[in-house]
């Protein structure tokens, strides 16, 4: 019986491969019960492995905004599936400069940099980043105010999202300052009545580009004219002899190298400080004085007010698929939930998101935290500095200029005429 069964299992076998090469059809699997074929279903296409991308930026991991940078990759890595993000810091923005450029030359760069306005010109120059027109979507630009994105573009091309920005605000000890000034005279007038001369000075500022140019901008004057330097008119002159002036009749002391001005406010040897809004995060007074914020002064001609701050910005010679990866988490980590998470995480830097602006959310924060009252209009009516690629280089003349002058090594007229010849001889 055993033989018998093997052997018909032989002959059926052999039959439905003979039928099979005389050019005959397997059966289909029928439905049982019925006799019927089963319609065959296309098996399921295999996931697509998550595309990995480098984000390198310039926020200390162990600093107050790196923290809040760190929990925002964090949270889009987990809300989504198609790209993994490795933030890595590179130290300085200086450094971090240098690193891509570097890293674009061993052709292993990231996908996307953190740079600085004057970073971005020597990137663009160097063709080290490309231009976003067309890569993201117009209605996320359109989100942007006008004022932001004006410094990211560069030829009429935009390089680069607004990310983390903020705005030159006062910041100051009501205790000696009962009255925040609103113009540049009464900014002279309350630092002499705060200073004492000795332990407490109405204000402390560092000798370079950037805190001339906070007074600089308020004159109604550009930076780069017709492709020429344009900063050693009378205009330049009175920004620059204002603080010569304050630092020589006692009321503002110059800061040392590697010193900063939250280390003297805090420290309540500094009695107001025009600074940065992202210090708010290091603005800790040591024996507790209350502190507050408002507006900059006026200069002579207006509220200008100097945004400062970085940008996001995708990296050369990618992949495809490196490249709508680093799209996407540029357009999610500027975009309105983000930014409102990163502005809230009290940074010191303000939403990048007119939707952002006009959320309820924002506008309970501010209620809460009225120092950051004044980002809103700050940040939609601000100036930018110039967008010319050699502008790193002609800023570095100007520090030069600035510290001579202070030191009393030239007098101001000549020392701005000296640096905007030598900034002439850049911008050719």
């Amino acid at each position: 019986m055993v033989s018998f069964r093997k052997g018909l299992a032989f002959v059926l076998a052999a039959t439905m491969l003979a039928a099979v090469g005389c050019g005959g059809k397997t059966p289909e699997p029928t439905t049982p019960g019925t006799g019927t074929n089963t319609p065959t279903t296309p098996a399921p296409a295999a996931p697509k492995d998550p595309v990995k991308i480098q984000f390198w930026h310039g926020m200390a991991d162990d600093s107050a905004h790196g923290k809040v940078l760190k929990q925002l990759v964090d949270k889009y890595n987990a809300s989504q599936k198609e790209v993994i993000v490795e933030a890595s810091y590179q130290g300085s923005y200086g450094d971090l400069e240098k690193k891509v450029t570097s890293a674009l030359q061993t052709n292993n760069p990231p996908a996307v940099v953190q740079n600085t306005d004057s970073m971005l010109s020597s990137l663009v120059n160097q063709k080290a980043v490309i231009a976003l027109d067309g890569l993201v979507d117009a209605k996320e630009l359109a989100d942007f105010p006008d004022g932001l994105k004006k410094a990211q573009t560069i030829g009429g091309k935009l390089y680069a999202l607004p990310f983390n920005k903020s705005a030159i605000v006062m910041v100051y000890y009501p205790e000696f300052v009962p009255n925040p000034p609103k113009n540049w005279d009464e900014f002279k007038k309350a630092a002499k009545a705060a200073s004492n001369g000795t332990t407490r000075f109405g204000t402390a500022f560092a000798a370079d580009v950037y805190y001339f140019g906070t007074h600089f901008g308020q004159t109604g004057t550009e930076w780069i004219k017709d492709g020429k330097a344009n900063f050693a008119g009378p205009e330049g002159q009175q920004a620059l002899q204002l603080i010569i002036d304050m630092a020589k009749d006692g009321s503002a002391i110059q800061l040392k190298p590697k010193e900063y001005q939250s280390d003297y406010f805090n420290q309540g040897r500094a009695a107001m400080i025009a600074t940065t809004s992202a210090s708010f995060a290091y603005i800790k007074p040591v024996d507790g004085k209350p502190w507050k914020v408002a507006p900059l002064y006026a200069g002579p001609k207006g509220e200008a007010v100097p945004l400062s701050g970085a940008n996001l910005s995708i990296v050369s010679g990618l992949s495809k698929d490196q490249q709508e990866a680093g799209i996407k988490f540029m357009t999610w980590l500027t975009g309105k939930e983000a930014t409102l998470e990163w502005a809230m995480g009290k940074t010191g830097y303000g939403p990048v998101r007119k939707s952002a602006l006009e959320d309820q959310r924002w506008k309970d924060f501010v209620k809460a935290n009225p120092e950051y009252g004044v980002l809103g209009d700050a940040l939609t009516k601000g100036v930018v500095q110039p967008s010319d690629s050699k502008w790193s280089a002609v800023q570095k003349e100007i520090t030069t200029a600035v510290e001579a002058a202070l030191l009393g090594q030239k007098d101001v007229k000549t020392a701005l005429e000296e640096a905007a010849t030598k900034a002439n001889g850049l911008l050719k």
